[in-house]
């Protein structure tokens, strides 16, 4: 008597698994696409937490300026934050790497669709760290909007003069993160 094996093979396993994950991609509704919008932004915001903090660390650590600039090319300061950004010793405070100063980071052009800006007191376009680990007087904030202008998707760093930084949160509970001042962030 021979037994008949009723079982499947992990081939026709592997393979009905695959037809399934790909209907369901097709069929995915547009909150999926929403939340890994929302994951690409709060990745970017989470690379410049990061950035600040490495440019603060270097600084103390260097005891020199370090300056944290948005970069296109990856060696000077021009362009748009969303473009990519640099940090590097800046050992004259010139904003500009050369002589002594060494390239400490380049971060690449963001994932997400969208615009991210850098606001600060005295209106610089980039952020500067002494070797006390404080900002060069540039207390203010990152923002991020994105291509549509949704304010619910809007993101928010704020950096205090001490260097320090926080994430601006949504206190009201209506699904858009407020500024330093209370206000609700909106992209124009």
């Amino acid at each position: 008597m021979s037994r008949k094996n009723q079982g499947i093979t992990l081939v026709e396993l592997l393979l009905m698994l695959s037809v399934v994950g790909v209907l369901l991609a097709s069929f995915a509704p547009n909150g999926f696409t929403r939340s890994q919008e929302v994951k690409r932004i709060d990745g970017v915001m989470s690379d410049i937490m990061a950035a600040i903090a490495m440019a603060r660390s270097a600084a103390v650590f260097e005891a020199q300026m370090v300056t944290f600039c948005r970069s296109s090319d990856g060696k000077t300061c021009q362009g748009k934050w969303h473009e990519g950004s640099i940090i590097f010793t800046d050992n004259n405070a010139d904003r500009t790497l050369n002589g002594k100063d060494r390239l400490l980071y380049k971060l690449d052009a963001i994932a997400a669709q969208g615009d991210l800006s850098f606001n600060s007191f005295r209106s610089k376009q980039y952020l500067q760290m002494t070797p006390r680990g404080t900002t060069n007087h540039q207390n203010g904030n990152f923002t991020f909007c994105p291509v549509d202008k949704n304010p619910a998707l809007a993101r928010q760093i704020i950096v205090s003069f001490t260097g320090r930084t926080r994430y601006a949160k949504d206190s009201d509970g209506d699904g858009v993160v407020e500024n330093s001042n209370g206000q609700p962030l909106h992209c124009e």
